[in-house]
């Protein structure tokens, strides 16, 4: 069980997860459950109890090349375990050859209808890890000499054959129900199953697996509590069961060397039960409550100190006793009892020790509730507690840090700080936003004693314009003071604030040409101002002046004419002609120019589903527009700039990145495909690099950290991205 460890003002506080039983459905109007001990064990002890299990069973050894062993199984640490290994020297049996060991252990008790449920850990390796139940055929008579099956789980914990469908069987609850070996044609025969998903593999963690038997013909299944599925057996299922708890081999994921987890620790080795539970329906005597009892919110981490106070939720059928006993990772050290009244409700029970704690780890809780004047071999139900954590309480000094602030940001109205902090008591911290000294914003959070990282979000009353010399500012306070009496503080200066749309063509007078051949886009009065293409010549009229007025957005300028270019009329559609006029105060007199590789498309502002088009690539000839397609080439332009008559290209622009700052993707345009993109961090260390496929490459950085990083395309052209 993880636990996030802080030092806090109460002893027994703990921010996490502590594990409580999963609750069992509810019961019919009427009826309750009572729990069936012959078939229930929590392996407190230290070996099997043998008057309600037995290890193997004679008519069968285990599927080859998996043999059952005794040695494989043990009860330790109040779990029963199961250690799979591989034979020193195989065993050839029956004609059949067994390299492996697995484990079986049955209930000597059957059942029908009832609830059954496990709380498991699989291990790590090809072979399984199973909960389940099955008749003895020879124990019925006329049609029920017959055999059913009913698989709670079964799962492997690594895919040695590499079948897909085999990964979702290790990180799935996988449940089944089997009819076989009749005697009578009336009797049906197959199989009925499902599945449910775990949310991880079957070894990473303990997880529930429980099956309400309901009737012949209705079995629910339960995950962790909750109800995943449910399944009408192909027969009846009424005949009286036997639970069995198996790790075995099948033939669809066979050993292999170096990838069925052999070789892995005895811990990955091995399957984990932590408990079993059965329960069968009785008569409610009218109150409609059941014994039990858990944990409410008990910690995993304390301090040494004599004494400590647990709540308890329970539930009592009548007057009971409750007791909370305190454990070594080996040994029993203390324990309280204290009486309930028949009802719900929570109790507050405080265990003395003998004497302080050592520090250290694996210390137990232990909670039962029981028959007044009876023992724990009376228990009715149980809960428990693993590896608590005894350990002095640290000081904590008042520290505060930025982590990870990016000096280059976006303008936005809002901006999210993690802040690293140390708190000797609760405290504030405050995070301010300026500019020359000057203060933007501000916010203040609390935080409680204790360390950790604080998120921490200064909202602007309208986004930073472009620029420099910004900076951020964080203190921390004791609560309800201001800055003055800051105990520690942070700074993080020289902060960018930089466009969001980086400009694609800086600002200049450039040749508008074919990206198919040498014409040049001009204009002139011999065609009426109309623009149109000709082949290259020393002529203003073929000259083109850029002016950015922001987002990519240009007017355009031709130098002999002093006209602009436009669509005139602000026509939308295909076939409209494109020519120049004096002015360039409407929008269909602007343009947004897009980069594909290194050619560029001009969209007019007022209708952009529309591009400039060189008319079916002719030569000579008016150009027009038609509708924006990123794959007709006529539409594809190369902006040369006069003073070097050449290409204004990706080495000589910046190329585009958007989103920035980005969270789980960026996409990179304007390079050529098989380029090399390189990606490093501010250390200079390489964490990515991509060969292109297109023109547009997107990128996952879900696993980059938040912080700032260089972009190289082929050692040329350099990007910064910021990695929220």
């Amino acid at each position: 069980m993880n636990c996030i460890k802080y030092v806090l003002l109460l002893p027994f506080f703990c921010i996490g997860i502590n594990y409580l039983t999963a609750q069992i459905p509810t019961p019919p109007n009427g009826k309750k459950w009572e729990k069936i001990e012959e078939l229930s064990d929590e392996f407190n002890g230290n070996s099997l109890n043998t008057s309600k299990w037995a290890i193997n069973v004679s008519t069968w050894i285990g599927r080859a090349p998996g043999i059952f062993k005794k040695n494989a199984v043990k009860v330790e640490n109040g779990k029963l375990q199961f250690t799979a290994y591989k034979l020193s020297t195989p065993e050839t049996v029956n004609g059949n050859l067994y390299t492996h060991a697995g484990a079986l252990v049955r209930s000597l008790k059957n059942q029908t209808y009832g609830y059954y449920e496990c709380r498991m850990k699989a291990n790590k390796t090809f072979m399984s890890s199973t909960f389940w139940l099955i008749n003895k055929r020879n124990e019925g008579s006329g049609c029920n000499v017959r055999t059913t099956e009913l698989d709670i789980t079964e799962t492997v914990g690594v895919n040695s054959n590499g079948a897909n469908w085999v990964n979702t069987t290790i990180t799935s609850m996988n449940s089944n129900t089997h009819s076989r070996g009749t005697t009578c044609n009336t009797t049906p025969t197959g199989q009925q199953g499902g599945k449910a998903s775990l949310g991880e593999p079957s070894w990473k963690g303990y997880h529930t697996y429980g099956a309400w038997w309901k009737s012949k013909d209705e079995i629910l299944f339960y995950l962790d509590g909750k109800f995943v599925n449910k399944i009408k057996p192909p027969a009846n299922f009424d005949l009286p069961m036997y639970l069995r708890l198996v790790t075995e081999t099948y033939d669809w994921n066979p050993p292999k060397e170096g990838k069925d987890g052999m070789n892995d620790s005895a811990e990955n080795r091995s399957t984990y039960y932590d408990w079993v539970r059965s329960y069968k329906l009785v008569n409610d005597n009218g109150n409609g409550l059941v014994d039990k009892v858990e944990f409410n919110n008990a910690p995993m981490t304390i301090n040494p100190q004599t004494s400590y106070t647990f709540n308890a939720d329970y539930e009592a059928s009548t007057d009971r006793e409750i007791i909370v006993e305190f454990w070594s990772s080996t040994s029993w050290i203390a324990q309280q009892k204290e009486t309930v009244s028949k009802g719900k409700g929570t109790k507050s029970i405080t265990v003395t020790l003998p004497s302080v704690p050592n520090v250290g780890s694996g210390y137990m809780y232990k909670v039962h509730i029981r028959p007044v004047g009876t023992t724990w071999r009376e228990a009715i139900d149980r809960d428990q507690i693993d590896n608590v954590i005894v350990e002095n309480e640290t000081v904590f000094e008042d520290k505060i840090l930025f982590k990870n602030a990016p000096i280059s940001i976006n303008p936005k109205n809002e901006y999210t700080f993690n802040m690293e902090y140390s708190a000797s008591v609760d405290r504030e911290i405050a995070v301010s936003f300026w500019k020359n000294n000057t203060w933007l914003a501000s916010k203040v959070e609390r935080v409680s004693k204790g360390s950790g990282i604080k998120a921490i979000t200064v909202s602007l009353s309208s986004p930073p314009e472009a620029g420099n010399a910004y900076a951020y500012k964080s203190h921390i306070r004791p609560i309800g003071t201001n800055w003055q009496q800051a105990l520690d503080n942070d700074q993080v200066n020289n902060v960018t604030v930089i466009e969001n749309n980086p400009q694609l063509i800086s600002n200049g007078t450039y040749y508008i040409t074919s990206a198919q051949n040498d014409q040049r886009l001009l204009s002139r009065a011999l065609e009426q101002y109309s623009s149109r293409m000709h082949d290259p010549g020393n002529y203003d009229d073929q000259k083109w002046a850029f002016s950015h007025l922001g987002n990519n957005v240009y007017t355009i300028k031709n130098k002999g004419t002093n006209r602009y270019l436009e669509v005139p009329y602000a026509k939308c559609g295909n076939a409209q002609n494109v020519a120049t006029s004096t002015t360039a105060n409407e929008n269909h007199q602007k343009w947004k120019i897009l980069a594909i590789g290194n050619t560029y498309v001009f969209k007019p502002l007022h209708c952009q589903n529309v591009a400039m088009d060189r008319a079916a690539g002719a030569v000579n000839a008016n150009v027009h527009t038609w509708g924006y397609s990123a794959t007709n080439n006529n539409q594809k332009w190369k902006i040369i700039s006069i003073s070097r008559n050449r290409s204004f290209n990706k080495n000589e622009r910046i190329v585009g990145l958007y989103p920035n700052p980005a969270q789980d993707y960026v996409t990179i345009i304007g390079h050529n495909q098989g380029e090399k993109i390189v990606i490093y961090n501010l250390l200079g260390t390489i964490v990515k690099t991509v060969v292109t496929k297109s023109d547009k490459e997107i990128i996952s950085t879900e696993d980059f950290e938040a912080g700032i990083y260089i972009i190289s395309i082929s050692g040329k052209s350099r990007l910064q991205l910021i990695k929220e």
